[in-house]
């Protein structure tokens, strides 16, 4: 989770606090009666109370109340809603922000700062704030100014990338890439009487949030439709009259006459609301002053009617002038505030940021907003390839690509780039389009991306606290269902393909964009087992494939593993097991893979307890076993934990009920396993077996495998078949599963030797919390410090067998327990200063590690955690810096990855317009 201070707290609770801005939105909604300046006053003194509460409930007793309450009085000064200033905007913007010509970005050194406070507010209120303050200033700025300025500036302000020095997203989900402007299109403007769908299978979590978000929605399209000069169909509330309209043209301000009484406008229904006329609110408004509130609001209404890329900042730099304005009225002002906030508020429920990924797949991905439309297409597409040579590879689930999301893609690409399809030489003659220079230059653009699908993890339990169960004969269907697609030729032969396959002048082989196999989700909920057989038939080789096809390599793999966990030992086994599991070789790829760079004893410190099933615990302790006897030869250490990890397994075994089958109809008939004749080497080896499909061993019904798919569900066929314990103990497990038998939690704490051996631990953890089914048990320092040694010796044997971390920086820090880039471990699998990879160093205190791990960097959901791909970069710069690396050798450390990212690209892509 983002670690920010008080300041940046401060200032993301004024200008997004949800009590302040209810208060707000109560004072609009009171007829004015009385002393206005003592309603102002009031409301002040008010926002100052609610202010401190804000900032103490988002971040309970963790700061000083009179730290805190020093900074509101600030904010909250007697001159608020008065004069046109609001506090910290102008500061943000000088300490975070630079002009560079026409472009506003960033400043490159004040990045992490920056990315903080895109956590709590939109940017583009600061930028809109300073436009604002230009026009205020500046002498009679012409419109081709104002227009040329707001049209160039990027939608999250990073500074402009380099034309020569292009970057490649490996790992970005579709989903999770959207620009702000999400919020102004899909829920502002929609249908006024719309409202967020309450999900009969919601939680009581969901339905409050939908509720709340609901409330919040209806709050900002009322004021918005107030501040746009909204119309109602009932013509008692019609703020403007026909003869306004007339007269409009001679005003200076769209509100100048309509704020007498807002009660009637904001009590209105909303199903009696409509959206501003676009046409004819630029042309009532374009003749007003350049520069002025209306003529701003004319410009945001010919951005919204030809969806120009600036109607976000359009929008907002008309706000921010409105409310600068001498002639703005307090009750304008508290208007547009309380607009900002709600705004912000809303904008911070699409922004995910807690611990773990149970909470983003529950709460967040399944929860009632969501940002992913394709009405955004053309702003995700510039956010993902804003340098002419950038390339990009796509996640989503299989069944996203179709021939129509490639059309869509490569239509949206082609405007965005300027490089549009050629006309055809006659109508309907697309397929006799000759590959010239044009027609390369479109197929070239249409070669900078590929597709990853990526199967679910995600799956309901069956039972409360049972372990959710994959639904494989589903999930095996999508994977037959996914090798079909790529066979039909028919729906590829669109004009956006220059007709595909009926095209005599090139060969066109669509399945070439998709290249590469995930399993996303909760790793928490379904483990790689379930997928592993899936993905090793679909990667399969030398399959027959349609007449004329050329010859194609097969999918890579770039598997998320060891992103979240309970345990340090359980996000490292998740990995092994999917390298191992999946088959995984050169060139494949591991996404997050946190679990083998995060120290074990930094991340067990930061989460305390450890609570986890009983038998992930047994798996966890076995898996650990076996690498304590792999390196007992070459590290004292492991001798020394080998003996405490085989009588703690000894301890965990009875628990798991592994021993015998459960009462289920069909089940194997086998004598029940004794307790003594089972020892670590035997569960180690039934572990090895869960690369098994037991889904397809149960579907032969004691047949042999014949097909493909069996062969390769099943590699271990004839030994599942044999009464070894390890064949007897993979059976059982899958039996216990089917039963959704109950496994008690197991509490794990770090201590030492004394503590480990105490009496009620020795007796299986049950002293304390023997009644609630609650087991204890001791992680030793000598057993976390083996940790650490197994770490570095996997980050070895897996560089050697070539595969590469897909590193994901913010979105790290946003999920897991991290708070700061420099705490990121890209720094310790592939350091800027190699040296402390030297054996003893820092990062090979045990001497396991022969040199660095490839990595690759990433954004994963720019929308979800905003950032961009070159802020990735930026970020971990100035993390390398702040940790004592100087920036040329920062800098040249990001090249290499950089130069490393666009050759993985392209060693996976394969051309998918062939000129014969």
């Amino acid at each position: 989770m983002l670690l920010r201070s008080l300041s940046e707290h401060a200032a993301g609770c004024f200008y997004g606090s949800e009590l302040l801005a209810s208060q707000l939105w109560i004072f609009l909604q009171q007829t004015a009666s009385g002393d206005e300046t003592q309603r102002v006053k009031a409301l002040q003194e008010t926002c100052y109370q609610q202010l401190i509460e804000s900032v103490d409930n988002r971040h309970p007793r963790r700061y000083r109340l009179n730290d805190i309450s020093q900074l509101m009085n600030q904010l909250c000064d007697g001159e608020l809603f008065h004069t046109g200033r609001l506090p910290w905007l102008t500061k943000l913007f000088d300490q975070l922000m630079v002009r560079n010509g026409d472009l506003i970005c960033y400043r490159e050194t004040e990045v992490q700062a920056y990315a903080r406070l895109t956590a709590e507010l939109d940017p583009t209120l600061l930028v809109a704030w300073n436009l604002s303050q230009w026009l205020e200033e500046s002498s009679n700025p012409t419109a081709n100014d104002i227009q040329r300025i707001v049209a160039v500036q990027d939608t999250f302000f990073a500074p402009p990338g380099n034309p020569v020095q292009p970057f490649a997203e490996g790992h970005v989900h579709i989903g999770g890439v959207t620009a702000d402007s999400a919020i102004l299109d899909e829920y502002l403007l929609a249908n006024p009487a719309s409202k967020l769908p309450e999900n009969k299978r919601s939680t009581p979590w969901h339905l409050q949030q939908t509720s709340q978000l609901n409330n919040l929605l209806e709050r900002l399209r009322a004021l918005l439709w107030l501040l746009l000069d909204g119309k109602s169909d009932d013509p008692a509330t019609c703020i403007y009259q026909q003869s306004q309209r007339e007269n409009s043209a001679a005003r200076i301000h769209p509100w100048q006459e309509e704020w007498a009484n807002l009660v009637p406008q904001l009590s209105m229904p909303l199903h009696k609301a409509r959206l501003p006329d676009w046409e004819m609110t630029a042309k009532v408004h374009a003749v007003n002053e350049v520069g002025s509130p209306g003529w701003l609001l004319s410009q945001f209404a010919v951005a919204m009617k030809c969806s120009l890329r600036g109607r976000w900042l359009w929008l907002q730099l008309y706000l921010c002038r409105c409310y600068r304005s001498p002639q703005a009225t307090p009750q304008v002002r508290v208007a547009i505030l309380c607009w900002y906030q709600s705004l912000n508020e809303f904008r911070r429920r699409l922004i995910m940021d807690g611990q773990g990924l149970t909470r983003f797949s529950k709460h967040y991905f399944n929860g009632p907003l969501g940002r992913g439309s394709k009405a955004l297409r053309k702003d995700n597409i510039r956010q993902l390839l804003s340098v002419a040579g950038d390339v990009v590879e796509i996640k989503s689930h299989p069944g996203a690509f179709s021939a129509d999301f490639a059309a869509d893609f490569a239509t949206t690409l082609a405007q965005e780039t300027g490089f549009i399809l050629p006309d055809a030489p006659y109508i309907f003659g697309e397929h006799e389009i000759v590959p010239d220079a044009k027609v390369h230059n479109y197929m070239q653009q249409l070669e900078r991306w590929h597709f990853c699908g990526h199967f679910s993890r995600s799956a309901m339990p069956l039972q409360r606290g049972r372990a959710p169960v994959a639904n494989m004969r589903a999930l095996w269907k999508s994977a037959i269902e996914l090798m079909k697609k790529a066979d039909n030729t028919a729906a590829w032969n669109r004009r956006e393909f220059m007709m595909g396959y009926r095209n005599p002048h090139f060969h066109f082989q669509p399945a070439r964009w998709f290249r590469g196999l995930d399993v996303a989700g909760d790793e928490n909920d379904l483990r790689i087992e379930w997928f592993a057989p899936v993905l090793r038939w679909l990667r399969r080789g030398l399959i027959s494939r349609p007449e004329g096809e050329c010859a194609s390599a097969g999918f890579h793999l770039s598997i998320h593993a060891g992103e979240d966990y309970s345990h340090p030992l359980s996000g490292l086994r998740h990995i092994d097991e999917t390298v191992r599991f999946c088959e995984m070789r050169d060139g494949d790829r591991l996404g997050h893979a946190l679990a083998l760079g995060i120290e074990p004893q930094w991340w067990m410190a930061r989460q305390g307890e450890m609570i986890l099933p009983a038998d992930e615990h047994l798996d966890n302790l076995v898996w650990l076993w076996h690498y304590a006897v792999t390196l007992s030869g070459r590290l004292p250490l492991a001798q020394q934990v080998q003996s405490q990890l085989a009588r703690r397994i000894a301890r965990f075994f009875p628990v798991s009920g592994w021993q015998s089958v459960p009462d289920l109809a069909g089940c194997r008939d086998s004598a029940p396993l004794k307790h003594e004749n089972v020892n670590p080497e035997i569960l180690f080896r039934a572990w090895l077996l869960r690369k098994n499909c037991h889904f397809r061993l149960m579907q032969l019904h004691g047949g042999t495998p014949l097909s493909t798919l069996e062969f390769s569900a099943l590699p271990d066929f004839t030994f599942l078949k044999s009464p070894d314990p390890a064949a007897v103990l993979y059976a059982n497990r899958h039996q216990h599963l089917s039963a959704a038998s109950a496994q008690p939690l197991v509490i794990v704490r770090i201590g030492d030797e004394w503590q480990a051996q105490s009496d009620h631990i020795a007796q299986g953890g049950k002293r304390t919390m023997g009644d609630s089914g609650i087991l204890e048990d001791i992680d030793t320092p000598a057993e976390v410090e083996f940790m650490h040694a197994v770490q570095d010796y996997l980050l070895d044997r897996y560089d050697r067998i070539g595969l590469i971390i897909e590193t994901n920086p913010t979105s790290n820090i946003y999920i897991a327990r991290l708070e700061k880039h420099r705490e990121h471990p890209i720094f310790r699998w592939n350091p800027p200063d190699e040296t402390l990879l030297a054996a003893g160093e820092v990062y090979n205190r045990f001497g396991l590690r022969r040199g660095p791990m490839r990595v690759l960097i990433n954004t994963d959901d720019p929308g979800v955690m905003p950032t961009t791909l070159r802020t990735e970069y930026l970020l971990l710069r100035e993390a390398a810096i702040e940790s004592g690396i100087s920036r040329t050798v920062a800098e040249r450390w990001l090249e290499q990855i950089r130069q490393y990212g666009i050759e993985q690209f392209h060693r996976n892509h394969m051309p998918v317009f062939s000129p014969l």
